[in-house]
């Protein structure tokens, strides 16, 4: 809180020389003084040892938090313990343990704990709502819910859910509602081998590495509220892109991002079904990045000037902007956070001194903090405020319970709780409103009728769809193919094969009619860099090896 230059005068005339001293020593403490937490559990009775600063800056997957439930947590955290040697061990392989500890709320008990070994230091863990989650070790998936299965004396038994031969898991994306399963592999690729070096002559050089064609997955989820069930998916559909990145997808429909020239851009909502939506416009200098934070809510991330990544606005599907704001700093490795039964988010973001060359790694003099805000989605209204440490580029040290009245983060070594602010009666009418302006839900397959961004423009035609998870669900629609939308798209001037109708919806709520309305682009999410635009925490920050 910023202290008023004249309340710091009157203070002044008011005490004698040492008093003033004495308070001017003790004004950035009053400043920086943040929210008190409503609980704090110290990390180290649970096993927890301090992590690598490297791997943390890196972007490894290194310590998680998660609500099962709106009174228990699942905390992991790599660990320190023997490592057995496996057979037949890939050469690129970096085995660790994770611990994972099953905490009871308020008393941080602990309910039951497990190791896990890992292959690579990327994420391994999702949230899918209900007290179920995901959990990767290589290139296979299992699901488990360690509070339902609490009684059984197994709170950790994995039930097989996916698992590829020849095709490695690049990302794994969550919709909001945890409905729609996004997963993306690229083939297997030996380890490169050191070039031979021979008595006479110049050494041999391998063969430059073929173009990774990425095989992108969705499956629609049925997460079950009652115990003793388990998650079922139903495969639907498949894209091939030449670049790995999200999309922004829902289990109804897609978003398209429309140039309209002269830094104007509009969005389109395409139903699977068909039908397209013509949506409020945005204002930016670069081109902006939408995502779902729930089934009928979107963020927009833009420039206010340049290619740097300052602005962020809320957006529904009944054609409103509801508002927009700047975000203020160099930062990087932005994630989210979702709880939409209370119409909120929680954004972080790794904020620098300065700005960084782009790709490159970061060391700890040049971050200033890891900062976590939660919004009120319907009215940007940031609810609460806090930082994490130690920094973790990954961005899965904070959760929203799943009410969204609580927060949790790791803060000097504890887990610490915010009890958040409860929804006012207009805040409860907004989440109301947004649920019942959600587009209809649909089985169809998961399809693109505009073209992809330039980094789709290829596909290999040897690429098959992605294995179907042990536990599908017969698709209720056809095809799951993966079709070919990655042909080279139309020059910028050619006119989109569905022609959206209608009037464009400006800022004002005035319709305007639309001319040279340019075709829609879907934007993939470019690499980790300096104020890039944000994905879910629910994305691996650190690719899966």
């Amino acid at each position: 809180m910023m202290v008023p230059k004249s309340l710091i005068s009157t203070f002044r005339r008011r005490l004698p020389l040492m008093g003033v001293l004495l308070f001017s020593l003790a004004l950035p403490l009053f400043a920086a003084r943040g929210p008190e937490p409503l609980l704090r559990l110290p990390l180290e009775p649970f096993g927890f040892q301090p992590l690598s600063e490297q791997f943390l800056l890196a972007g490894s997957s290194m310590l998680t938090i998660h609500y099962v439930d709106n009174q228990h947590l699942l905390l992991t955290f790599s660990a320190r313990h023997l490592l057995k040697r496996l057979p037949d061990e890939p050469e690129d392989d970096m085995d660790r343990t994770i611990d994972a500890v099953l905490l009871e709320l308020p008393s941080g008990h602990v309910l039951a704990r497990t190791t896990w070994r890992t292959h690579d230091h990327g994420q391994y863990l999702w949230s899918l709502g209900h007290g179920h989650f995901l959990l990767r070790i290589r290139d296979t998936l299992t699901t488990f819910a360690p509070l339902a299965n609490l009684a059984t004396g197994q709170p950790f038994a994995e039930h097989p859910f996916l698992s590829t031969d020849d095709r490695r898991i690049a990302v794994v994306i969550l919709s909001p509602d945890a409905d729609l399963l996004t997963v993306e592999t690229v083939k297997r690729t030996p380890p490169a081998r050191k070039p031979k070096t021979p008595l006479f002559g110049p050494t041999s050089v391998e063969p430059a590495p073929e173009p990774k064609v990425v095989q992108i997955n969705f499956y629609r989820l049925h997460v079950p509220t009652e115990p003793g069930t388990q998650v079922k998916a139903s495969p639907a559909g498949a894209v091939r892109s030449r670049g790995a990145g999200g999309l922004p997808v829902s289990v109804a429909g897609y978003l398209s991002t429309v140039d309209q020239g002269h830094q104007h851009y509009a969005f389109d909502f395409h139903s699977y079904a068909g039908k397209v939506d013509e949506l409020s416009p945005f204002d930016s200098t670069c081109p902006p990045f939408p995502l779902f934070v729930s089934h009928s809510e979107f963020i927009v991330f833009g420039c206010r000037t340049g290619q740097t990544i300052g602005a962020v606005g809320g957006f529904n599907m009944r054609g409103q902007e509801m508002w927009e704001q700047g975000l203020f700093g160099d930062f990087i490795a932005p994630s989210l956070v979702y709880a939409p039964s209370s119409g909120r988010f929680a954004l972080s973001r790794v904020l620098l001194h300065s700005s960084a060359v782009a790709d490159q790694p970061i060391s700890a003099d040049e971050i200033s903090a890891q900062t976590v805000v939660v919004y009120q989605t319907d009215s940007g209204k940031q609810v609460f405020h806090a930082d994490c440490t130690p920094v973790e580029r990954a961005g899965q040290n904070f959760a929203l319970a799943p009410d969204g009245l609580s927060l949790a983060l790791i803060h000097a070594d504890a887990i610490e709780i915010y009890r958040l602010p409860p929804l006012t009666p207009k805040e409860e009418n907004a989440v109301k409103l947004a649920q019942t302006s959600a587009p209809p839900e649909n089985d169809l397959p998961v399809h693109f009728v505009s073209q992809l961004s330039p980094s789709t423009e290829e596909a290999d035609s040897t690429v098959q769809p992605e294995a179907q998870p042990a536990n599908a669900v017969a698709p209720t629609t056809a095809n799951t193919t993966a079709p070919d939308l990655t042909q080279t798209p139309p020059p910028a001037n050619a006119v989109p094969a569905t022609e959206p109708s209608g009037d464009a919806a400006q800022a004002t709520g005035d319709p305007v009619p639309e001319e040279h309305r340019k075709p829609p682009t879907l934007y993939t999410l470019p690499t980790d860099k300096p104020s890039d635009r944000p994905s879910s925490s629910d994305r691996p920050k650190d690719t899966p090896q």
